[in-house]
């Protein structure tokens, strides 16, 4: 086998920066989980439970949700920011509350700090689903800051998820 001298160097040179740049990422990603974590159990925990399984007939769980793992972040971000109320369909099946769903964490809660519970949430209780930024709650926060209302299931659907 014949090695170029441009493959020598990506080995040489570039590929040791890119497991480190990979390194750094997974040190930014834990990092974030574990804030993540404390967030959720200081603001979470009680409704959703620390298994995300929720309560049934009280507080839908988290845990393998439909809408926790949508491709786009965008209608949890918002729910997480305003609240939801009403009923909600998760995987495919009705869930109806007594209580409001979900009251507002925008105004307790930074951008930093919503992007780490939804990443950790989207990452915990079976879930899988790419990371949550700062500047994705940011955008939606200055895009919908003239609600007062909680969300509604309604309302909500018509935010795209893909």
């Amino acid at each position: 086998m014949k090695i170029s001298l441009k493959q020598l160097f990506a080995a040489v040179c570039v590929l040791p920066f890119t497991s480190l740049i990979h390194a750094q990422e997974s040190a930014l990603s834990a990092e974030s989980l574990a804030r993540g974590q404390t967030v959720y159990m200081q603001v979470c925990f009680a409704c959703h439970q620390p298994t995300g399984l929720g309560l049934p007939g009280m507080f839908p769980p988290l845990a393998s949700s439909d809408w926790v793992a949508a491709k786009k972040p965008d209608r949890i971000i918002r729910m997480v920011l305003h609240g939801f109320t009403g009923p909600i369909t998760l995987n495919g099946k009705p869930f109806t509350s007594p209580a409001p769903l979900m009251p507002p964490q925008g105004a307790a809660l930074s951008d930093k700090q919503i992007a780490d519970v939804l990443t950790y949430v989207r990452n915990s209780f079976g879930n899988k689903a790419a990371a949550v930024t700062p500047e994705q709650v940011a955008a939606i926060r200055e895009a919908e800051k003239a609600r007062s209302a909680m969300w509604t299931e309604a309302e909500i659907s018509k935010i795209p998820t893909e």
